[in-house]
């Protein structure tokens, strides 16, 4: 019988663009970066990460990390939302955005609304990773 390498909790990778927190991120060999609206979406993030810069003489800053820990399905986190989050209620579809951002409209759906929406994010029980067919729709519709 073979032992899950991974069972829950996020999954930190390196950056391969600025990644801002409550976005939605894809994952390939280069690194993480903001998911688009059609995906694929690996997960969602909650912090910030930047790529690394070259350090500067004489300068204490630091700056954000270069790695990001990825939430996946069935975590809780939330997300930023392209749009009004005022009017997303709890037990909404929650979809694939441009940006990393989330709607209530979209071709890949990501989680479900666990509360309202509400200061322009929602908390998201999230259904990831999300991989669009062929077709268009989501993977599993």
């Amino acid at each position: 019988m073979a032992t899950p390498t991974f069972r829950s909790g996020p999954i930190t990778f390196r950056v391969k663009e600025n990644v801002k927190k409550f976005r939605l991120v894809a994952v390939d060999a280069d690194g993480a970066a903001h998911a688009g609206a059609s995906g694929p979406v690996y997960g969602a993030v909650v912090s910030d990460a930047h790529v690394p810069s070259e350090p500067q003489p004489n300068s204490l800053y630091i700056g954000n990390p270069p790695v990001v820990s990825v939430f996946i399905g069935p975590a809780t986190v939330p997300l930023e939302v392209d749009g009004d989050a005022d009017g997303i209620s709890q037990g909404t579809p929650i979809y694939a955005a441009a940006d990393g951002k989330v709607s209530t409209s979209g071709a890949l759906l990501v989680g479900v609304a666990a509360r309202d929406g509400g200061s322009g994010r929602v908390k998201t029980t999230l259904i990831t990773p999300a991989v669009a067919t062929a077709g268009g729709g989501a993977e599993g519709e």
